[in-house]
């Protein structure tokens, strides 16, 4: 039962991946990746950071950086299909004078993972954890969250086949307070063009060996890339993000929340270590963009929220850095 086919998650994976290094993740969301079988661990951070902005309610200056960090592992490294555990970390800053803006804001998250096969081309897999949102660190009793996930994914050959499960996230930013039962239908119709249609949707095409371009849609937002290998070490990528994050405030009633909206575009380059290299397994990229429609909001979760401040649109610099053994 440990020798997990991974075969039948691989094509529900581009889905689930995405442009997983610029978004934020959660333990859970970092587990739904498939972990390649030759790694026992892997850690990714990313960091961004915009020029000087302003609130445009107070005219107030607001700068806004974000730091993330990941890290998955098996939790007996010399099984390949052993239960996997993640930790996440995510941090965004204001540096802002506004007192509406809280200075720091947290996101740390734990989950572990196991997935097992089943009879009749079926794979389960099922995940627990919990994690903290909020402005004062494990000080506010209102801003842990649970997460809970349990998916079984039934392989129909030739890259075709479905996934149904349900889904619990309490820092979600739309329906935190209850369980999302989820339903996603793939294909592969040729070598160029794949798809995915439910929850998550995606539509990925590879007119060639070298390019990549991948639409996908989530409840937490929409994520567009495209991306061409240079050579087995260079790509270059271009990408849009629309992303919501959830924090709850110290200070704040305990059925609200504050989220931060944002929009970006970038272009960039990521370079990939090889066999033979000094550091292989090591992917590292950096990016030049520009994050506009920034706001920040109030409310239980986004189908009903009230503006709190509106940023202004800056440019940014982004790095970022995986690696896997």
């Amino acid at each position: 039962m440990y020798t997990t086919n991974m075969r039948y998650l691989l094509p529900l994976s581009a889905v689930l991946i995405g442009t997983a290094p610029v978004l934020a993740d959660t333990a859970a969301s970092a587990l739904s990746r498939p972990m390649p079988k030759d790694r026992a661990y892997e850690f990714s951070a990313d960091a961004w950071g915009q020029s000087k902005g302003e609130s445009e309610q107070t005219n107030l200056d607001a700068r806004l950086s974000s730091y993330e960090a990941t890290g998955r592992f098996r939790l007996d490294p010399d099984v390949p299909g052993s239960p996997v555990a993640a930790i996440s970390w995510s941090q965004l800053n204001t540096h802002s004078s506004d007192p509406v803006l809280p200075d720091e804001l947290t996101d740390i998250s734990l989950a572990a993972s196991v997935v097992r096969d089943l009879e009749d081309d079926w794979t389960l897999r099922i995940t627990a954890g919990g994690g903290f949102a909020g402005d004062n660190a494990f000080a506010d009793g209102s801003a842990f969250y649970g997460l809970a996930n349990v998916t079984a994914n039934h392989s129909l050959g030739e890259g075709r086949g479905y996934s149904i499960g349900i889904d619990y996230n309490g820092n979600r930013s739309v329906f935190p307070d209850i369980p999302l039962p989820t339903f996603v239908y793939y294909d592969r119709l040729n070598d160029t063009l794949s798809y995915a249609v439910g929850l998550p949707s995606s539509v990925t095409w590879a007119p060639d060996s070298n390019t990549t371009a991948r639409a996908v849609i989530t409840p937490g937002g929409i994520t567009g890339s495209i991306e061409h290998d240079l050579d087995d070490r260079l790509t270059l990528f271009a990408l849009f993000d629309n992303s919501v994050r959830s924090f709850h405030l110290d200070t704040d009633d305990g059925d609200r929340r504050l989220f931060f909206k944002q929009n970006r575009v970038e272009g960039g380059i990521v370079w990939r270590g090889t066999q033979g290299d000094s550091f292989p397994g090591v992917e590292v990229r950096a990016a030049v963009g520009y994050a506009f429609s920034q706001e920040f909001s109030r409310g239980w979760d986004t189908r009903d929220d009230d503006t709190v401040r509106d940023i202004s649109d800056e440019p940014y610099l982004r790095v970022g850095v995986t690696m896997g053994f």
